[in-house]
């Protein structure tokens, strides 16, 4: 099989007493074992496609993500850049220039580097870390495989702040209520996807802002500091004073 798209699910959060749906899935195998961190770099090497996609359980397909299939022409790995670097020990060896990485949403080839990679994210991976991107990040940078950032479109996670461009074509964040202050899907895809232009999104509360203005008051003052940096403070009074004797007549 040449493409094809690879999920992991497993432990109590994420696997119920249901059956797979044979129909959604050509192959399903069942590890009743524990779950740990490694089970996810050990689950994408056991791909039996020769592009895959691989989606963690909480992400959602607005659209057709066929062009991941497309970069894989070029490059044997595509993966999203995280907003920081939060899971990056200070501890690390690697240069801090080098960024951390989101392993929601990968797109690979199956060749002997992305292979190697896989194992060696493996064997990094401890019991006692929270986050698998802290292994990601140096099997990767060890690595020789030739890979590319993914777009935040194809690994948009709604529930953190970040800039998207262009329509959101994966989301990635709790798609059933864990908290209260989870953010609705159908909001945000609704949101989210009402403009395709370059927009910011950032979650306060419970709910989503996409590209917000700033509060009226905050707009008055930048204006009033942006005319007095241009005009000087007795021009900024004199332009000010203009303006009203103008709206006197009105009054």
């Amino acid at each position: 099989m040449n493409r094809g798209l690879l999920y992991l699910a497993k432990g109590e959060p994420f696997v119920t007493d249901r059956e797979p749906d044979t129909d959604c899935f050509d192959t399903v195998i069942i590890d009743k074992s524990s779950f740990q961190k490694r089970d996810k770099p050990r689950a994408l090497q056991q791909t039996p496609y020769r592009q895959t996609i691989y989606l963690d359980t909480d992400t959602y397909l607005a659209d057709s993500v066929d062009g991941l299939f497309d970069i894989l022409d070029a490059f044997e790995l595509g993966v999203r850049r995280d907003q920081g670097q939060s899971h990056v020990p200070e501890s690390s060896q690697l240069p801090r220039s080098f960024p951390q990485f989101n392993s929601g949403v990968i797109a690979y080839q199956s060749t002997g580097g992305v292979m190697d990679m896989l194992e060696d994210w493996e064997r990094r991976c401890r019991p006692t870390d929270k986050f698998d991107q802290r292994s990601l990040r140096p099997a990767l940078y060890h690595s020789e495989v030739r890979f590319t950032p993914l777009p935040n479109r194809y690994n948009c996670q709604f529930h953190w702040k970040n800039v998207v461009d262009g329509p959101v074509k994966i989301f990635h964040g709790p798609l059933v209520d864990r908290a209260a202050k989870s953010i609705d899907l159908h909001e945000a895809t609704s949101k989210l996807n009402r403009s395709h232009e370059v927009r910011l999104h950032y979650r306060w509360g419970g709910a989503l802002f996409v590209d917000p203005k700033p509060p009226f008051l905050t707009r008055i003052l930048t204006w009033i500091r942006l005319m007095a940096r241009q005009h000087g403070t007795g021009g900024l009074l004199a332009k000010a004073a203009k303006k009203l004797l103008q709206r006197l007549p009105m009054l």
